[in-house]
């Protein structure tokens, strides 16, 4: 039985919590509007530990089952599923450790009706986690903390589940669709078909000091002409006679 619990120890991605963080966890207090308490650091000490394939042996979180009764769920492993909504922040801690002087805060929307959130904590000693666009689809696994008494945006009093992660599994940010971007392309197209009819119709017109001339051949040069020049007399005194009879005619 030991042989197989220390076989089961090494594969798995997150190893369980031992019996001394066990218990200072269990010091929680739910329903406090203090998140930064002495039951945390265990979970911290824990996610330092964790594999890159953490989702190993996480179960599907009962979300309403845990706000009911978080005493029977805190520590445990949860694989959670939901939507970024669009808050992250570095949240200060008391005290400092590996873990560094701060955690990331991801509020995750895990149910639309009735809209359900978690709150999820990252190990991130050097603030290099960086958020998915809000909307974006994030699984993470996750051990649960603790009902965490605060007020939502609106300022109405509201009970948090709070979560502990090393980071997340999966993120993805939802695609944009193309036709969205059609309506300006077609913008930029029509202003720029008007920026050049303008700018052309702006320039001055030049007007050329050269007389028009008409080419050869032309309608004039046919009036000018006495038609189809006639071959000159084999004779050369006849030729002469006709050079000197077209030098005379006016």
């Amino acid at each position: 039985m030991i042989a197989w619990a220390v076989i089961l120890i090494a594969v798995t991605a997150v190893p369980p919590l031992n019996d001394s963080q066990q218990a200072q966890l269990d010091t929680a207090i739910d329903d406090s509007p203090r998140l930064d308490e002495s039951a945390l650091y265990p979970l911290l000490e824990n996610a330092l530990a964790w594999d890159d394939n953490n989702e190993a042996g996480a179960a599907v979180p009962d979300y309403d089952a845990l706000l009911d009764d978080p005493i029977a769920g805190r520590g445990g492993l949860f694989l959670i599923e939901g939507k970024f909504a669009g808050r992250a922040r570095r949240y200060r801690l008391v005290r400092k450790g590996e873990w560094g002087d701060a955690l990331t805060e991801w509020v995750l929307v895990v149910r639309d009706e009735p809209e359900q959130v978690a709150v999820v904590y990252f190990v991130d000693p050097q603030d290099e986690l960086i958020p998915p666009h809000t909307g974006s689809d994030v699984r993470v696994a996750a051990r649960f903390y603790k009902v965490w008494a605060d007020r939502d945006q609106d300022g109405n009093p509201t009970r948090y589940l709070t979560f502990i992660a090393a980071s997340p599994s999966t993120t993805s940010a939802p695609a944009k669709p193309v036709f969205l971007f059609l309506p300006m392309v077609g913008g930029v197209l029509v202003l720029a078909v008007v920026y050049l009819y303008v700018r052309r119709m702006s320039r001055p017109q030049t007007i050329d000091p050269t007389p028009d001339r008409q080419p050869a051949g032309s309608a004039d040069d046919a009036m000018l002409s006495d038609g189809p020049a006639q071959p000159m007399p084999q004779d050369p005194a006849e030729a002469l006679r006709r050079l000197a009879q077209q030098h005379d005619e006016p």
